[in-house]
């Protein structure tokens, strides 16, 4: 039996998406699987329930009776979710059991904007790659980072996103996205202002998402004197997303970091193109390294130029001109192929 051990709470996004899908598919491959979590009734997929452990303290308090209880599932084969889980991989890998790390951030020192690692813990996660008998990165820049082998898989779209029904383009702009301080949504607000003033007639954008950054971003908006410009929107059933990237234009990326995000695939495999933050991971390079150019990458600052901003203008206004070569591009990144290509490392490990 394969478990992923999940220890976020009060999330769902790309991570928990992809999770629940490899579930899925080992499962329906016929290998045993299920997610460990302190929320089983959020996935839907086979659970085990565990105690909170959203907490380091928690985490390592709880790892040895966690240990005990896997083994009497019959678990051989433990899958840390992200570099939050990481460091617990010497002790599992001590307890018997073959452990595998499923990197969806990549892992760096602090940065300007105050996210990353400690030196402490940026030293740490990587020695604790030593124990992992296999590294699957969702970041093509975690290869670089660790002193082990890291296979890069990337993310996927899965199949019924490609669905050929189309609706009328209401947004030229948007960013469907968790709101939080990750997600740098303030240079988005900044964006569309700016925009504004290159244009006769204002850009209507939206943002989908809730969030701890939610009142902020109210707050925001209505500072920058947007509230007409901006629609800010609750988030959504994943059924009903298809039909509101359809109804975008352009798909917008601002992260202060990312991994591969699952919301660039979904707007892609609609036919969306879209701009990105150089720092969004491989985001940057899949819109204009990868293939044909399907969007920009950018920094910051770049914003402040006139002439940038025509660029991204210029992509708002030829988006049709992009659709096909960003539907081939998201098909490029199919469940059988990433899925399957992770199943395949793992079977290695039941040798």
């Amino acid at each position: 039996m394969i478990c992923i051990y999940s220890p976020s709470e009060n999330i769902w996004g790309g991570g928990q998406i992809y999770i629940e899908n490899l579930c899925r598919y080992m499962n329906e491959k016929g290998f045993s699987t299920a997610i460990a979590t302190s929320e089983p009734d959020t996935f839907n997929c086979p659970t085990i329930a565990m105690s909170s452990v959203a907490s380091k303290n928690r985490r390592l308090f709880n790892s040895l009776s966690f240990a005990k209880k896997m083994k009497s599932l019959g678990v051989k084969i433990i899958v840390l979710n992200d570099l939050s889980s990481l460091w617990l991989a010497p002790i599992y890998r001590l307890q018997g059991f073959k452990v595998v790390s499923l990197l969806h951030l990549y892992l760096q020192k602090k940065n300007e904007a105050g996210l990353g690692h400690s030196a402490s813990e940026y030293h740490s996660l990587r020695l604790s790659s030593y124990f992992c008998n296999k590294i699957f990165s969702v970041n093509k820049e975690n290869i670089d980072v660790f002193p082990v082998n890291v296979e890069f898989v990337g993310n996927f779209i899965s199949p019924w996103f490609f669905d050929e029904s189309q609706t009328g383009k209401e947004y030229d702009l948007a960013i469907i996205s968790r709101l939080s301080k990750q997600k740098n949504i303030p240079l988005f607000i900044k964006l569309v202002g700016l925009l504004n003033e290159d244009r006769t007639e204002p850009l209507k954008a939206l943002i989908l998402g809730r969030g701890e950054e939610y009142t902020d971003i109210v707050k925001a908006i209505e500072i920058a004197g947007l509230q007409q410009s901006i629609e800010l929107r609750d988030w959504a059933d994943r059924k009903d997303l298809p039909s509101i990237y359809d109804s975008i234009k352009c798909f917008a990326i601002t992260s202060h970091h990312e991994g591969f995000a699952t919301t660039l695939l979904e707007a892609h495999a609609r036919g969306v193109p879209a701009i990105t933050t150089k720092s969004a991971g491989f985001c940057a390079e899949f819109v204009d390294g990868f293939g044909d150019p399907t969007g920009i990458s950018f920094e910051p600052e770049q914003i402040e130029s006139v002439e940038f901003r025509k660029t991204i203008l210029s992509v708002i206004d030829s988006a049709d001109t992009y659709s096909s070569a960003c539907i081939n591009k998201a098909k490029i990144f199919s469940e059988e192929k990433v899925l399957g290509g992770i199943l395949s490392g793992m079977k290695q490990l039941f040798n």
